[in-house]
């Protein structure tokens, strides 16, 4: 048996991890799904024709390679549905570090994604960097970092891919905007700033669902139809932030940022059994954030429990002066929560 030293608080054993995503002939659960009860279920396509599923993991293939499937069972009683002040507990135990953290997230959605009988397109894209990102926060915290219980630091965030955020496009989910690299939105600055790791963009109903009145929720061209994890041919994930919720609820990541401009942060999150807090209007920026309204539009965290939404809302607060909806009272804004 060899064992191989991914880093500080991360062993695995090696293993074969040739894992490759294949498409399939989607025909005969096209053909059930149109038998549902539910017409809103009666699906035209499962996968994208665009995206690529292994381009997702193609930047981390040296150190899936040493991430075994054994050690990645035993790191579920640390990670699954955990809060943030749980996973902050482990790492400052030494039992967990960032790095893999994050490995444990890439690792599980290629485990998913690639099988046709549990994928649920819940990603359009995962960030080349985080590795490297969850790194440099590892080394901050062994050089004495002090890190509160209820931090966004070092927490894998999956963002909607309607927002901003640097080294990965932001399509809407449309082909259109496949090649559209931007800077940072002003939440996914403020999020790196207070030390969390982005880990990807979510899938979503295309153009966050106004330009399609027929298409169904959850649906893009890049990402495909978004399932949802607790029955996919069984219950809808809602919209438009339906990755978000879908890819929350699978443990895809720690915790998520969605957007609403009428429902789309609170529908994905009752589809899949999450907590959604749609703000008001103006106490979150949207600049960097493909639009919709300019009076109704929002971003807004999608999480397992009160306490994450409450973290992940105040790692994004701050005044953006370039957003006319915010008032300047938005710079002292956060969020309390009391059990």
């Amino acid at each position: 048996m060899v064992i191989l030293a991914l880093n500080a608080g991360s062993i695995g054993v090696a293993a074969d991890n040739n894992i490759t995503w294949e498409r399939y002939d989607e025909s005969a659960d096209l053909a059930a799904l149109a038998a549902h009860q539910n017409e809103s279920m009666h699906y035209q396509l499962l996968l994208s024709k665009v995206l690529d599923k292994n381009t997702l993991w193609e930047p981390f293939v040296q150190e899936l390679e040493a991430f075994s499937h054994e050690y990645y069972e035993s790191l579920k009683p640390l990670i699954l549905d955990k809060p943030i002040s749980e996973i902050q507990r482990v790492v400052a135990e030494g039992s967990l570090s960032y790095e893999t953290l994050a490995t444990f997230y890439i690792y599980r959605i290629r485990e998913i994604e690639t099988d046709n009988t549990r994928y649920i397109n819940a990603v359009i894209t995962l960030n080349p960097s985080l590795l490297t990102r969850a790194r440099m926060l590892d080394e901050q915290r062994r050089q004495g970092k002090e890190i509160a219980p209820d931090s966004i630091f070092g927490i894998p965030v999956l963002l909607k891919d309607n927002v901003g955020a640097s080294g990965m496009a932001t399509t809407a989910g449309a082909v259109a905007l496949q090649h559209n690299f931007t800077s940072n939105a002003f939440i996914t600055d403020r999020l790196i700033k207070n030390g969390a790791i982005i880990l990807g963009k979510a899938n979503l109903s295309e153009w966050a669902y106004f330009f399609c009145e027929d298409c169904p929720s959850g649906y893009s061209a890049m990402g495909g139809q978004t399932l949802n994890p607790y029955g996919r041919f069984d219950f809808g994930t809602g919209g438009s932030s339906s990755g978000s919720g879908a890819g929350t609820a699978a443990n895809f990541a720690t915790v998520a940022v969605g957007s609403e401009t009428s429902g789309s942060i609170l529908s994905p999150a009752s589809a899949n059994s999450l907590v959604g807090l749609k703000p008001t209007t103006g106490s979150l920026s949207r600049s960097g954030v493909v639009p919709i309204s300019s009076t109704l539009d929002t971003t807004g965290p999608i999480t397992r429990n009160i306490a994450d939404a409450v973290i992940l809302f105040n790692a994004m607060a701050g005044f953006d002066e370039n957003d006319m909806a915010m008032p300047l009272l938005s710079a002292d804004l956060s969020l309390i929560y009391r059990t």
